[in-house]
Formats: structure tokens, sequence, C-alpha cells
């Protein structure tokens, strides 16, 4: 009788469905900003495993009065920011945040972040639902490729202004 009722709950989709699908975070790191710097750059490989697309709506951390979500045009050599609403992950894909490209921009960092020190984010998805990471603070010398930051004041590594 007992497992009778438990096909019948079945059959009927009353038994809840499992949670929604997590985004796995990979290699996230922040890099070391001079001292004075009033943006910093959040970068990361986001997989998506489910079956579904998954979009980011906004990203929170403890590390800065605000994050934003960019994506770097290299216009004239200069790389342009502009700013995205949502970073859509594609289902069973991976999108790479990284310098020339999509990223994060820590707006405002609360204090001076080091090499070693680590930077909690939260990042809201189209569900409404939360998912939690740390990322790493790393020195480095140079953010790689050719383009300058247009406003002068990059997380990182080049930074020539105009």
């Amino acid at each position: 009788m007992k497992s009778l009722l438990l096909l019948l709950f079945l059959s009927l989709n009353l038994i809840p469905a499992q949670a929604a699908d997590k985004l796995n975070i990979i290699d996230a790191w922040v890099p070391e900003a001079p001292p004075g710097a009033s943006v910093m750059a959040g970068f990361m490989k986001i997989h998506n495993p489910g079956k579904q697309d998954i979009d980011i709506t906004a990203v929170t951390s403890d590390a800065s009065k605000t994050v934003e979500m960019h994506l770097s045009k290299d216009i004239d050599g200069v790389a342009r920011m502009l700013p995205q609403q949502t970073l859509r992950i594609t289902a069973g894909s991976t999108l790479e945040l990284k310098s020339g490209s999509y990223h994060l921009m820590l707006m405002n960092p609360l204090k001076r972040l080091k090499d070693g020190d680590t930077v909690n984010f939260s990042l809201t998805l189209s569900s409404g639902e939360t998912q939690n990471f740390t990322a790493r603070v790393k020195r480095q010398t140079a953010m790689g490729g050719g383009m300058r930051c247009g406003a002068g004041k990059c997380g990182g590594g080049k930074c020539g202004g105009n």
C-alpha cells in the first residue's frame, strides 16, 4: 500500500523537483591592483553543467561598494568597457571571464587587496537564487594582450590611459 501511494505522488508530481542547476566557478581570481586603484577586475571560468541556460543578473562582493559585469571591446587599440545587464552561460558550456573580454569590475574597493587575500562574491541568477564563491587575489606583472584601459585606471597590469 505504501509503495502504491509513493507511485501516486510521483505520478502527480507532488514530490518537489530537484533544486535548480548550479554553476561551477573555476579558477576565480582578482589581480592585485596598485595602491589607490578605484577599480579592480575579477576573472574566472563559469561552467553550466545543466540542461538549461543560466543568466547571472547581478554580482556583489564584500570587497567593493559595487560590482559590474563588463565586456571589453578593442576600438583602435583602446579597450572600451561595455556594461552588461546579464551574463548568459548556455547549457553545457563555459564562459571565460578574462582580460580583453567579459570580466567583473569591482568598483571602489573598500580596502587595499594584496596578493594572497580572498574576495567573497555572490551571484544573483535569473531564477532568483544566489550562488556564493571565493576568489584569491594574485600578483601579476602584466595583463597580457596589447589593449590599454580607456579610463586609465584599470585594476592591474597594463594601464596606459588615453
